[in-house]
Protein backbone atom coordinates (compact mmCIF):
# COMPACT_ATOMS: atom_id res chain seq x y z
CA UNK A 1 0.00 0.00 0.00
CA UNK A 2 3.37 2.47 0.91
CA UNK A 3 4.57 1.66 -2.35
CA UNK A 4 1.75 2.25 -4.09
CA UNK A 5 1.58 5.47 -2.74
CA UNK A 6 4.90 6.64 -3.66
CA UNK A 7 3.63 5.55 -7.18
CA UNK A 8 0.98 7.69 -7.22
CA UNK A 9 2.82 10.45 -5.75
CA UNK A 10 5.61 10.40 -8.44
CA UNK A 11 2.97 10.02 -10.95
CA UNK A 12 1.40 13.31 -9.63
CA UNK A 13 4.49 15.03 -9.95
CA UNK A 14 5.25 13.81 -13.33
CA UNK A 15 1.71 13.92 -15.34
CA UNK A 16 1.95 18.08 -15.64
CA UNK A 17 5.41 18.28 -17.16
CA UNK A 18 5.04 15.28 -19.36
CA UNK A 19 1.81 17.17 -20.48
CA UNK A 20 3.24 20.29 -20.99
CA UNK A 21 6.45 18.73 -22.58
CA UNK A 22 3.87 16.98 -25.37
CA UNK A 23 1.45 19.98 -26.01
CA UNK A 24 4.67 22.53 -26.07
CA UNK A 25 7.37 20.51 -27.33
CA UNK A 26 6.99 17.13 -29.31
CA UNK A 27 3.34 18.43 -30.72
CA UNK A 28 5.09 21.35 -32.49
CA UNK A 29 7.59 19.48 -33.26
CA UNK A 30 5.37 17.28 -34.58
CA UNK A 31 3.32 19.85 -36.74
CA UNK A 32 6.85 21.58 -37.66
CA UNK A 33 7.29 18.19 -39.67
CA UNK A 34 3.67 18.01 -40.99
CA UNK A 35 3.61 21.56 -42.47
CA UNK A 36 7.32 20.82 -43.90
CA UNK A 37 5.69 18.90 -46.86
CA UNK A 38 3.17 21.07 -47.37
CA UNK A 39 2.70 24.73 -49.52
CA UNK A 40 0.55 25.99 -46.46
CA UNK A 41 0.46 30.24 -47.21
CA UNK A 42 -0.44 30.77 -43.09
CA UNK A 43 -4.49 31.54 -43.96
CA UNK A 44 -5.87 28.32 -45.68
CA UNK A 45 -7.36 25.96 -43.92
CA UNK A 46 -6.39 22.89 -46.28
CA UNK A 47 -2.99 21.85 -46.87
CA UNK A 48 -1.61 20.70 -49.90
CA UNK A 49 0.94 18.20 -49.30
CA UNK A 50 4.03 18.43 -51.92
CA UNK A 51 6.25 15.81 -51.00
CA UNK A 52 9.85 16.66 -50.59
CA UNK A 53 9.49 19.76 -52.33
CA UNK A 54 10.41 21.98 -49.92
CA UNK A 55 13.82 20.31 -49.13
CA UNK A 56 14.68 20.32 -52.80
CA UNK A 57 14.23 23.68 -53.41
CA UNK A 58 15.91 24.91 -50.20
CA UNK A 59 18.73 23.06 -51.18
CA UNK A 60 18.83 23.85 -54.65
CA UNK A 61 19.35 27.77 -53.80
CA UNK A 62 22.40 28.61 -52.53
CA UNK A 63 21.61 32.00 -51.21
CA UNK A 64 19.74 30.06 -48.13
CA UNK A 65 23.34 28.54 -47.48
CA UNK A 66 25.37 31.47 -48.13
CA UNK A 67 23.83 33.37 -44.84
CA UNK A 68 25.41 30.35 -42.62
CA UNK A 69 28.64 32.55 -43.40
CA UNK A 70 26.90 35.11 -41.47
CA UNK A 71 25.69 33.00 -38.51
CA UNK A 72 29.55 31.67 -37.90
CA UNK A 73 30.48 35.34 -36.61
CA UNK A 74 28.16 34.44 -34.15
CA UNK A 75 29.95 30.70 -33.72
CA UNK A 76 32.75 32.23 -32.81
CA UNK A 77 31.87 34.60 -30.66
CA UNK A 78 30.11 31.96 -28.83
CA UNK A 79 33.17 30.10 -28.28
CA UNK A 80 35.52 32.89 -27.24
CA UNK A 81 32.34 33.62 -25.22
CA UNK A 82 32.88 30.66 -23.10
CA UNK A 83 36.77 30.90 -22.66
CA UNK A 84 35.94 34.50 -21.15
CA UNK A 85 33.32 33.14 -19.22
CA UNK A 86 35.47 30.31 -17.50
CA UNK A 87 38.63 32.83 -17.30
CA UNK A 88 36.39 35.38 -15.24
CA UNK A 89 34.89 32.26 -13.08
CA UNK A 90 37.91 31.58 -11.94
CA UNK A 91 39.01 35.24 -11.38
CA UNK A 92 36.56 35.93 -9.43
CA UNK A 93 36.32 32.69 -7.65
CA UNK A 94 39.81 33.37 -5.94
CA UNK A 95 40.36 35.48 -2.68
CA UNK A 96 40.24 39.22 -4.13
CA UNK A 97 38.42 42.48 -2.97
CA UNK A 98 34.52 43.15 -4.23
CA UNK A 99 33.94 39.95 -5.92
CA UNK A 100 30.43 39.97 -5.27
CA UNK A 101 30.25 43.49 -6.76
CA UNK A 102 32.08 42.57 -10.05
CA UNK A 103 30.16 39.44 -10.50
CA UNK A 104 27.10 41.58 -9.78
CA UNK A 105 28.16 44.10 -12.74
CA UNK A 106 28.82 41.34 -14.89
CA UNK A 107 25.91 39.41 -14.44
CA UNK A 108 23.81 43.06 -15.30
CA UNK A 109 24.03 43.00 -19.01
CA UNK A 110 22.21 39.36 -18.95
CA UNK A 111 18.90 40.71 -17.01
CA UNK A 112 18.62 43.60 -19.11
CA UNK A 113 15.67 43.16 -21.72
CA UNK A 114 16.80 42.39 -24.98
CA UNK A 115 15.14 45.38 -26.74
CA UNK A 116 16.60 47.66 -24.47
CA UNK A 117 20.13 46.20 -25.45
CA UNK A 118 19.33 46.14 -28.93
CA UNK A 119 18.43 50.14 -29.09
CA UNK A 120 21.23 51.07 -26.59
CA UNK A 121 23.80 49.09 -29.31
CA UNK A 122 21.87 50.65 -31.90
CA UNK A 123 23.16 54.13 -30.66
CA UNK A 124 26.49 53.02 -29.76
CA UNK A 125 27.12 51.80 -33.16
CA UNK A 126 25.59 54.80 -35.04
CA UNK A 127 27.72 56.63 -37.65
CA UNK A 128 27.24 59.81 -37.24
CA UNK A 129 26.31 60.10 -32.95
CA UNK A 130 27.93 57.03 -31.94
CA UNK A 131 29.89 57.58 -28.23
CA UNK A 132 32.48 55.81 -29.89
CA UNK A 133 33.32 57.69 -32.97
CA UNK A 134 32.98 61.22 -30.86
CA UNK A 135 35.85 59.92 -29.24
CA UNK A 136 37.74 58.99 -32.15
CA UNK A 137 36.88 62.31 -34.12
CA UNK A 138 38.11 63.85 -31.01
CA UNK A 139 41.65 62.30 -31.23
CA UNK A 140 42.15 62.97 -35.11
CA UNK A 141 40.81 59.44 -36.00
CA UNK A 142 38.34 57.79 -38.52
CA UNK A 143 35.26 56.94 -37.33
CA UNK A 144 34.53 53.47 -37.76
CA UNK A 145 31.20 52.33 -39.87
CA UNK A 146 30.12 49.42 -37.72
CA UNK A 147 26.98 48.19 -40.19
CA UNK A 148 28.75 47.94 -43.90
CA UNK A 149 29.29 45.83 -46.83
CA UNK A 150 31.90 44.04 -44.90
CA UNK A 151 31.70 41.33 -43.26
CA UNK A 152 32.75 42.77 -40.20
CA UNK A 153 29.23 44.15 -39.44
CA UNK A 154 28.27 40.61 -38.32
CA UNK A 155 31.03 40.64 -35.70
CA UNK A 156 29.73 44.25 -34.54
CA UNK A 157 25.90 42.16 -33.93
CA UNK A 158 27.90 39.16 -32.41
CA UNK A 159 29.74 41.11 -30.06
CA UNK A 160 26.00 42.46 -28.39
CA UNK A 161 25.37 38.87 -27.57
CA UNK A 162 29.11 38.01 -26.14
CA UNK A 163 28.05 41.25 -23.83
CA UNK A 164 24.58 40.26 -22.48
CA UNK A 165 25.27 36.60 -22.34
CA UNK A 166 29.13 36.63 -20.79
CA UNK A 167 27.84 36.82 -17.36
CA UNK A 168 25.59 34.18 -17.64
CA UNK A 169 28.15 31.80 -18.73
CA UNK A 170 30.66 33.12 -15.89
CA UNK A 171 28.32 32.26 -13.68
CA UNK A 172 27.35 28.96 -14.62
CA UNK A 173 30.85 27.90 -14.47
CA UNK A 174 31.12 29.62 -10.92
CA UNK A 175 28.76 27.19 -9.59
CA UNK A 176 30.90 24.43 -11.18
CA UNK A 177 34.16 25.54 -9.87
CA UNK A 178 32.21 25.85 -6.40
CA UNK A 179 31.94 21.51 -6.61
CA UNK A 180 35.68 21.21 -6.93
CA UNK A 181 37.24 20.58 -3.50
CA UNK A 182 40.05 23.20 -2.47
CA UNK A 183 41.90 20.43 -0.87
CA UNK A 184 42.63 19.46 -4.30
CA UNK A 185 43.92 22.83 -5.13
CA UNK A 186 46.21 23.05 -2.24
CA UNK A 187 47.37 19.52 -3.12
CA UNK A 188 48.39 20.81 -6.62
CA UNK A 189 50.02 23.97 -5.02
CA UNK A 190 52.39 21.86 -2.63
CA UNK A 191 53.63 19.79 -5.60
CA UNK A 192 54.50 22.97 -7.66
CA UNK A 193 51.93 22.86 -10.17
CA UNK A 194 51.64 26.30 -11.62
CA UNK A 195 48.70 28.58 -12.40
CA UNK A 196 47.81 26.87 -15.78
CA UNK A 197 48.87 23.42 -14.80
CA UNK A 198 45.92 23.32 -12.71
CA UNK A 199 43.29 24.85 -14.63
CA UNK A 200 44.42 22.15 -17.66
CA UNK A 201 44.81 19.26 -15.50
CA UNK A 202 42.42 19.77 -12.26
CA UNK A 203 39.83 22.47 -13.30
CA UNK A 204 38.71 21.66 -16.96
CA UNK A 205 38.15 17.86 -15.97
CA UNK A 206 36.25 18.77 -13.45
CA UNK A 207 33.78 20.69 -15.14
CA UNK A 208 34.21 18.80 -18.50
CA UNK A 209 30.57 18.32 -18.48
CA UNK A 210 29.24 21.94 -17.96
CA UNK A 211 31.58 23.18 -20.50
CA UNK A 212 30.34 20.45 -23.46
CA UNK A 213 26.65 21.87 -22.20
CA UNK A 214 27.04 25.33 -22.07
CA UNK A 215 29.46 25.32 -25.61
CA UNK A 216 26.21 22.96 -27.14
CA UNK A 217 23.86 25.83 -25.49
CA UNK A 218 25.91 28.63 -26.95
CA UNK A 219 25.88 26.97 -30.08
CA UNK A 220 22.42 26.45 -30.48
CA UNK A 221 22.09 30.19 -29.67
CA UNK A 222 24.62 30.87 -32.49
CA UNK A 223 22.88 29.14 -35.00
CA UNK A 224 19.11 30.28 -34.18
CA UNK A 225 20.00 33.85 -33.57
CA UNK A 226 18.19 36.66 -35.05
CA UNK A 227 16.83 39.05 -32.59
CA UNK A 228 19.98 41.49 -33.06
CA UNK A 229 19.91 40.91 -36.71
CA UNK A 230 16.23 41.96 -36.88
CA UNK A 231 15.81 44.51 -34.51
CA UNK A 232 19.04 46.83 -35.46
CA UNK A 233 19.41 45.69 -39.50
CA UNK A 234 16.78 43.88 -40.70
CA UNK A 235 19.74 41.98 -42.56
CA UNK A 236 20.92 44.19 -44.06
CA UNK A 237 22.74 45.96 -45.68
CA UNK A 238 22.09 44.07 -48.83
CA UNK A 239 21.77 41.04 -46.95
CA UNK A 240 25.01 41.14 -45.36
CA UNK A 241 23.34 40.76 -41.85
CA UNK A 242 21.17 37.92 -42.89
CA UNK A 243 20.81 34.80 -41.01
CA UNK A 244 19.10 31.54 -41.35
CA UNK A 245 16.79 32.22 -38.77
CA UNK A 246 15.93 35.99 -40.42
CA UNK A 247 15.57 34.30 -43.73
CA UNK A 248 13.03 31.76 -42.40
CA UNK A 249 11.19 34.34 -41.06
CA UNK A 250 11.14 36.18 -44.11
CA UNK A 251 9.77 33.22 -45.98
CA UNK A 252 7.19 33.06 -43.59
CA UNK A 253 5.76 36.45 -42.69
CA UNK A 254 6.67 38.57 -45.52
CA UNK A 255 5.60 36.05 -48.21
CA UNK A 256 3.46 33.71 -46.79
CA UNK A 257 5.74 30.54 -47.65
CA UNK A 258 5.25 28.35 -44.43
CA UNK A 259 5.55 25.01 -45.58
CA UNK A 260 8.90 25.99 -47.24
CA UNK A 261 9.58 28.26 -44.00
CA UNK A 262 8.68 24.98 -41.51
CA UNK A 263 11.18 22.86 -43.83
CA UNK A 264 13.98 25.13 -43.00
CA UNK A 265 13.16 24.81 -39.34
CA UNK A 266 13.90 21.13 -39.78
CA UNK A 267 17.09 21.91 -41.84
CA UNK A 268 18.64 23.80 -39.31
CA UNK A 269 17.34 21.38 -36.20
CA UNK A 270 19.13 18.23 -37.88
CA UNK A 271 22.36 20.64 -38.44
CA UNK A 272 22.33 21.38 -34.62
CA UNK A 273 22.23 17.66 -33.87
CA UNK A 274 25.32 17.24 -36.05
CA UNK A 275 26.76 19.78 -34.35
CA UNK A 276 26.14 17.93 -31.00
CA UNK A 277 27.28 14.61 -32.19
CA UNK A 278 30.55 16.25 -34.01
CA UNK A 279 31.19 17.96 -29.84
CA UNK A 280 30.00 15.02 -28.38
CA UNK A 281 32.68 13.07 -30.59
CA UNK A 282 35.86 15.79 -30.04
CA UNK A 283 34.68 16.86 -26.00
CA UNK A 284 34.35 12.85 -24.91
CA UNK A 285 35.90 11.76 -21.94
CA UNK A 286 39.62 9.18 -22.64
CA UNK A 287 38.10 5.74 -23.06
CA UNK A 288 34.96 6.43 -23.55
Amino acid sequence: MERKSDRMTIVGFLIVPVISLILFSYYPLFKLFQISFTNWNGMSTSMEYVGFKNYLDIFSQRELFEVFANNMAYVIMAVIQQFAGLFLAILLSSNIKMKNTFRAILFMPYIINGVAVAFMFNYMYDFTNSPINMVLNLMGLKPISFFSMSYASNFSLAFISFWKYVGFTMVIYLAALQSISHEIYEAARVDGASFFQTIRLITFPNIKKVFQISLLLSFNGALQVYFEPFLITKGGPNGRTATFITKTLNLAFDYGKYGKAAAMGVVLLIIIILITLIQKMFLKEGGA
